[in-house]
């Protein structure tokens, strides 16, 4: 979990997420001719392929970069 420090906010960030793996996919449009489409992928429990990076920018809040990361417990 990650923390401001300036602000305490535990929720709300900004910054990268990056999701790498083999996953079904689908999509799903409004009607054909609309380019306006809905993703969703899921992936499966056995799938030992699968790697995700974070990286917190700031603070959604107060714009601060004094972020912290701590186990919640």
């Amino acid at each position: 979990m990650y923390k401001c420090i300036d602000c305490g906010n535990t929720e709300k960030f900004i910054g990268f997420a990056e999701e790498k793996g083999n996953a079904y996919i689908y999509q799903d449009c409004i009607n054909k001719s609309n380019t306006n489409c809905s993703w969703i992928y899921i992936i499966s429990d056995s799938n030992s392929n699968w790697k995700s990076n974070i990286n917190i920018y700031r603070c959604f809040y107060c714009n601060s970069t004094r972020i912290i990361e701590f186990n919640k417990k």
